[in-house]
């Protein structure tokens, strides 16, 4: 993992769809307390039937295949979610240079956040969110215990994320993205749902 000396970066890109590439969201101190509460709550994740999943239209069935928790009910003092809000002000904003992108993120005053874990063979099909943002951020432990796992976007030519350590993205919630099954384990993703509700 590399020690970043100043902020996280962040990239806005307009095509194909927009959306913000996220690199060394946190610094060593921050990554640490993270994968320690990543460890405190791994026995405790559900499966998606108790977890929150995007359901098939017609069956019904769950999309993922996968185990995840609702932070914000679980671990409302999660130091995970502190490091990411301090991270998404401000340090991020300042970085995109267009405005309404920064405007609607601004705006935004509703969150949900969740950590999930993949293991051997474990999936999400394609499918989109009920949010306005979601902001993804990836951890792992070093070397990298796993391959496969990134993040698509089928509809734009499979435009496609590498799922990489102390990384993430936030993008429009209904745009259709989806996992691909991993070989191994350990891929846990940090998920914030945010929107815009009226007060």
């Amino acid at each position: 993992m590399k020690l970043r000396p100043g902020n996280m970066k962040a990239t806005f890109k307009i095509e194909p769809f927009p959306h913000v590439l996220l690199e060394d969201v946190y610094t060593r101190a921050e990554w640490e307390s993270c994968m320690r509460e990543i460890k405190k709550l791994d026995p405790h994740l559900l499966p998606p039937e108790y977890s929150g999943s995007a359901r098939h239209g017609k069956t019904n069935q769950p999309l993922k295949y996968n185990s995840g928790i609702f932070l914000t009910k679980a671990l409302p003092n999660s130091e995970m979610i502190k490091f990411t809000r301090n991270h998404m002000t401000e340090e991020l904003t300042s970085q995109i240079d267009c405005k309404w992108w920064r405007d609607q993120w601004r705006r935004q005053n509703w969150q949900r956040w969740m950590l999930s874990r993949y293991a051997d063979g474990q999936y999400y099909n394609a499918h989109n969110d009920q949010s306005l943002f979601t902001t993804l951020v990836w951890l792992h432990e070093e070397p990298k215990p796993f391959t496969g796992g990134d993040l698509i976007f089928w509809e734009y030519d499979k435009y496609t994320i590498p799922c990489n350590n102390n990384t993430g993205i936030i993008f429009y919630g209904p745009t259709t993205h989806e996992v691909p099954p991993i070989k191994g384990n350990g891929r846990y993703t940090l998920t914030c749902f945010s929107t815009i509700q009226s007060k």
